[in-house]
């Protein structure tokens, strides 16, 4: 039956791709269907390697927009809290 699948799934390839796939498994012939499952796995954990950087750099983005936020609401005390820490050291 898994072979069945693997056929299915061959026949659906590009020719190129199918070729490769001779050519690498020529010495492996019974194992041509774990060759399919083995390289699908790796295109599959690869992909999500991929979509998981993007959304991370998508979420560094929004949280820079929130810190710079934050940041700009929070400068009027860190003025004043410098300019009391000024008057105190300097006795003013």
């Amino acid at each position: 039956m898994r072979e069945k699948n693997v056929r299915k799934i061959i026949d659906k390839m590009p020719k190129e791709i199918v070729n490769e796939i001779e050519h690498t498994t020529v010495h492996l012939e019974p194992e041509r269907g774990e060759f399919v499952y083995v390289s699908t796995k790796r295109y599959v954990t690869s992909h999500e390697a991929v979509n998981i950087r993007e959304a991370m750099m998508v979420g560094y983005v929004e949280m820079s927009q929130i810190n710079l936020r934050i940041a700009k609401e929070c400068l009027h005390a860190e003025l004043e809290a410098q300019h009391t820490m000024e008057r105190l050291v300097s006795g003013g």
